[in-house]
């Protein structure tokens, strides 16, 4: 069942999403036999993509989440990986996505073809680890960019936070690059999930916010 989250900014659509996991989310065995509360088709807007907050219960700070962000922007994949999604976007397939995507949007500012994607349908389909990222699409009204993403699974109590992070640094690159602004981020998440071994921590999350 789909559930759709409005919110102004990447802390509060994180803290939302655990709250709701938590609470309302079933329970589900993933394909290495770990257990985790899931919510499917979760799709949440954050309309002020600008918002640093960075509650102190969140799983990355600092450092480690601004060396993250620069990753979605690196074509390279030097520490082998099996994918990184730099290189995925960037380098992997033969063509500089997010450039392509820029280009099409600066020779048409209406563009709906500007999309990026992740996923190898003949290489993923060998091997167990496959982008949870899929596509980031973009698009440009009354010159302000709109920006939607597409995962098939997102960890929430590990990796949701960082991702939005990450994913906003490519929507603040195709901005600049487009001579527009970023207002608007879309993410949705087919699987939106906890894993047991941060239910505790989740809990204790709930208790302050």
């Amino acid at each position: 069942m789909a559930k759709f989250i409005r919110t102004n900014s990447i802390a509060k659509a994180w803290l939302t999403c655990v709250k709701k996991i938590m609470q309302e989310g079933h329970e589900v065995t993933d394909e290495r036999g770990s257990l985790t509360r899931e919510l499917q088709n979760i799709v949440i807007e954050i309309t002020d993509p600008d918002d640093n907050t960075i509650p102190e219960c969140s799983p990355w700070h600092d450092d480690r989440l601004e060396t993250y962000k620069k990753e979605l922007l690196d074509p390279n994949n030097d520490q082998g990986f099996v994918y990184t999604y730099g290189n995925r976007l960037r380098q992997y397939f033969g063509i500089d996505q997010l450039d392509t995507c820029i280009e099409k949007l600066n020779n048409c500012r209406e563009s709906r073809r500007a999309i990026a994607i992740t996923i190898d349908p003949i290489q993923d389909n060998k091997v167990d680890e496959i982008p949870c990222l899929q596509e980031i699409a973009f698009l440009i009204r009354n010159d302000e960019l709109y920006m939607t993403d597409f995962f098939r699974s997102n960890d929430c109590g590990g990796a949701t936070f960082p991702n939005l992070f990450g994913i906003r640094e490519v929507g603040y690159y195709v901005a600049e690059n487009t001579n527009t602004k970023l207002v608007n981020m879309v993410h949705h998440a087919m699987s939106l999930h906890i894993y047991e071994h941060d239910w505790d921590k989740c809990r204790e999350i709930l208790k302050k916010y």
